[in-house]
């Protein structure tokens, strides 16, 4: 009830603070919708059933809705957000809440720019720090307090920010606080540099850490220590351009601190660090990437029941290829919080105007070079040269070698390893302007080795076996889109079908998808969860105004 007073109250203080500027002064309103419905059909046969969503549900919704005012070097805005029914935090299990979920206000003042409320900030990549959301994983990790930015000249800027991370409607009670300076440095005719630097502090408050006591308590004797009230990470980071080339290199060290393990039990290692590097070459026609990353304890929470995408504090870049594709993308790497060595080698070249390949080689292992992930990637794009320029085709190939048994726990008669040979081929023609057909085809072989290299040691199967995926699009630009498309699996012989129809006018898009989808994981950026079976409906809406 108190925060729901709490809502209408900051409304009413929103509209009547906006009115008394704006009666003065011109001001500018902006906004934006995302609403996001689904209806459950339940399905047993592709596994689609069994949960609340299904068996009496039958629907949900997600929304947000941005309300944003700029006037006299003021900026404010708020955010609905409503759940109903809603399965984005948890697969399984419904959530029903709505209110403000967002709300800031900010002012310029000389140098200095000011904000109360909620706010997303990073510091460097996001190691030690960042704070963002991802809606599609249920993730806002807005933090809810005071941040200050300060203006040192032209070239190097200072942040600091002090608050509690959100929690849907709610925050966290540990206190985050941070600081990071930035800046540039011109070194030469053709060298600059970006370098920076950031600390962040958590504390947990007194019940939390009593909660966290008693469980270790429980431990044998051996197992139990002493959780620290205070975690405190540090980075130093910097990009170099010289020429053709760029490099990205940060290092950061987080002190003692209570995380859990891979078996969800608290330990203290007594600190973790990160070495991240990105080196870029890029001229005319060739451009290539190599990517490193060394992960060591690097577990940073509110406190350490918070488990999975909730209570993050910090957030790791991802060492794999984002593949859009839809069975390129269904096997993909979770970051590695507790230890991971990656690399990446991403590497384009044009040979002659029309035709571009595009290969991408990333491995990950865990600190005892035990494989986790392999990627193989390698595709080409040929475009025509005459003036028409109707048509375009994307073929390739991807192979993958996925640790699911690390990944998503042992599963019974399941390979440890899911070892894929994916050809796929993507053809575009464009009739008129307005008007467009796109054809995609992609087939998933799995027990690759076995299969296409005669590996002698017969394997159990791997996950739900081999998959083709087929999809046509006809666009009549810039209003209608209309596709049909389905999945198959060779090894149950099912059909996880999909029909799509979007209408955009002016900024407003509505999609209605009716389709079926198999269990998998579904990653974000690197962050990933485990979603099960869909059957239904989506209807979705976006606009800004």
């Amino acid at each position: 009830m108190q925060r729901k007073y709490s809502i209408i109250l900051f409304l009413v203080s929103f509209v009547v603070f906006s009115d008394s500027i704006s009666a003065q002064n011109q001001g500018v309103l902006s906004g934006d919708l995302q609403l996001n419905t689904r209806f459950f059909e339940s399905d047993s046969t592709r596994d689609a059933t069994n949960t609340p969503f299904y068996d009496y549900l039958k629907y949900s919704a997600d929304a947000w809705f941005n309300l944003n005012y700029q006037v006299s070097g003021y900026n404010m805005g708020v955010r609905f957000d409503m759940f109903n029914n809603s399965n984005i935090f948890n697969a399984t299990r419904e959530v029903n809440e709505l209110g403000l979920g967002f709300w800031y206000i900010s002012k310029k003042i000389d140098k200095l720019d000011l904000t109360a409320g909620y706010f997303y900030e990073q510091i460097g990549s996001g190691i030690i720090f960042r704070a963002y959301e991802g809606r599609p994983l249920g993730i806002d990790q807005a933090i809810q307090g005071i941040r200050l930015k300060y203006e040192l000249s032209d070239k190097w800027r200072i942040t600091g920010f002090t608050g509690r991370q959100r929690n849907r409607f709610e925050t966290y009670k540990p206190v985050i606080k941070g600081a990071n300076i930035s800046g540039y440095i011109k070194a030469g005719e053709k060298v600059n540099l970006t370098p920076g630097f950031g600390v962040v502090n958590r504390t947990i408050d007194t019940e939390t850490m009593n909660t966290i006591a008693q469980e270790i308590n429980g431990y044998s004797l051996e197992n139990r220590f002493t959780p620290k009230y205070n975690v405190y990470a540090g980075t130093v980071y910097n990009t170099l351009y010289a020429g053709k080339f760029s490099w990205y290199t940060e290092f950061a060290y987080k002190t003692e601190d209570a995380i859990r393990d891979l078996d969800g039990l608290l330990i203290n290692p007594k600190f973790g660090n990160v070495i991240y590097n990105t080196l870029t070459y890029s001229q005319k026609g060739f451009g290539i990437t190599f990517l490193y990353k060394y992960t060591e304890n690097f577990d940073m929470r509110v406190h350490p029941n918070a488990t999975g995408n909730f209570g993050a504090i910090n957030f790791l870049p991802p060492m794999t290829r984002a593949n859009s594709y839809r069975l390129m993308s269904r096997y993909n790497a979770a970051t590695q919080l507790l230890g991971e060595k990656a690399f990446q080698v991403d590497l384009t070249y044009t040979p002659k105007k029309g035709l571009t390949f595009t290969g991408n080689h990333s491995r990950i292992t865990n600190l005892e070079n035990d494989l986790l992930f392999r990627e193989f990637y390698l595709d080409a794009e040929i475009k025509p040269q005459d003036k028409a320029k109707k048509w375009r085709i994307i073929s390739g190939l991807q192979m993958v070698d996925y640790n699911q048994t690390a990944f998503e726990g042992p599963k019974p008669d399941r390979a440890d390893f899911v070892r894929t040979f994916s050809p796929f081929f993507e053809y575009n023609y464009k009739f008129t302007r307005r008007k467009s057909f796109r054809l995609e085809l992609q087939y998933m072989l799995t027990e690759r080795n076995r299969v296409l290299f005669g590996e002698d040691k017969p394997e159990e199967k791997q996950d739900l076996g081999n998959w083709i995926w087929g999809l046509a699009e006809y666009s009549i630009a810039p209003k209608w889109s209309f596709s049909a498309g389905s999945m198959y699996n060779l090894h149950d012989q099912l059909f996880f079908p999909t029909f799509l129809v979007a209408r955009i006018q002016k900024a407003t898009r509505f999609s209605l998808n009716y389709t079926k989808q198999p269990a998998g994981i579904i990653c974000t950026g690197g962050i990933c969860r485990f979603e099960p079976a869909f059957s239904g409906l989506k209807f979705d809406v976006t606009t800004k105004f």
